[in-house]
């Protein structure tokens, strides 16, 4: 009889303990995925959102590919800088800089320079970084398509993208097309 007792306090705990569990834990439909994948046959950028997947970046760019980056390369690395900011809660806003003298994109929110800490990709020597920053914006809003990481140049205003808003209003796309 004790041992009949015993189990069912037990499952009971076990059970109540589930439940807590569930119950204070964010559910995963909420939290966001970056990473790399295709998009129209060329590697991207991709994140889960709660919406389906929304492309951020293209990697069309082969400027790269002599320092070992080619865009598949740099779609993996800056596609993992992306989910490392992101879990750390330093994604909400993406910003236009400089890193050691060459154009950048960085999480922050344009009061602070872009650090190493804060990089999420570089840019071509010359390429302007606000331009790029305002072509992702242009995703939100419905006027162009993901960014594609390439050779524009614009003035050189400071831009910066609040990116749940942008995740928000973005299109979503079926990654494997």
């Amino acid at each position: 009889m004790k041992l009949r007792l015993s189990k069912a306090f037990f499952t009971a705990g076990v059970v109540a303990l589930g439940i807590i569990t569930a119950i204070n834990e964010p559910s995963q439909a909420q939290g966001r995925n970056f990473y790399c994948g295709q998009s129209q046959g060329v590697p991207s950028t991709l994140v889960n959102t709660p919406r389906g997947t929304v492309v951020v970046v293209k990697w069309v760019s082969r400027h790269f590919n002599r320092a070992g980056y080619n865009p598949q390369r740099r779609c993996e690395e800056v596609s993992s800088r992306f989910q490392r900011h992101y879990n750390q809660g330093s994604l909400d806003f993406i910003t236009a800089g400089y890193l050691n003298n060459q154009p950048a994109i960085c999480a922050g929110n344009g009061g602070i320079p872009c650090t190493s800490e804060k990089l999420l990709f570089t840019l071509k020597p010359g390429q302007n970084a606000a331009n790029t920053i305002q072509q992702l914006f242009n995703i939100r809003t419905g006027a162009a398509g993901p960014l594609y990481e390439s050779t524009r140049r614009a003035s050189q205003s400071q831009s910066v993208v609040d990116m749940n808003k942008f995740l928000q209003e973005a299109p979503i796309v079926n990654a494997n097309t």
